[in-house]
């Protein structure tokens, strides 16, 4: 079963334009400003979340990924876990954070260390665990 939308994006790149085909049971089009189309996908995933939330997350590896290379980023405490918070703007989908308890912020600055000092003298692997 697939989607029986289409969403494109004007000439201006100004406005997407959401089209409901054939066989989806709905008629019509909307058209989304940037701000409204911002709206919208934090909506669903605010609803998705909802919907996943008492389903184990599926496993990362082999999954794949759509790097993110133009952005601002922040790290700061996170007070709920005591642990550390990475803060992104993605293109997709607006803010986005990673909320890690302190073994895992730890965890995480040292396999960064290690990618570094490997990048440095050469290997190639990144020193991530399995």
């Amino acid at each position: 079963m697939s989607a029986r939308m289409q969403v494109s994006l004007s000439e201006d790149r100004r406005t997407a334009t959401l089209v409901f085909l054939d066989g989806s049971g709905v008629e019509g089009t909307i058209a989304f400003t940037l701000e409204q189309l911002g709206e919208l996908i934090a909506s669903l995933g605010t609803v998705r979340s909802a919907m996943v939330e008492n389903v184990p997350p599926p496993p990362i590896e082999g999954a794949p990924v759509v790097p993110v290379f133009r952005t601002n980023w922040a790290v700061q405490p996170e007070a709920l876990s005591e642990g550390s918070l990475i803060a992104f703007q993605h293109p997709a989908y607006g803010p986005v954070g990673l909320a890690l308890a302190p073994e895992d912020a730890r965890r995480v600055a040292q396999a960064l260390t290690r990618h570094q000092a490997m990048m440095h003298s050469g290997r190639g692997d990144t020193g991530l665990p399995s």
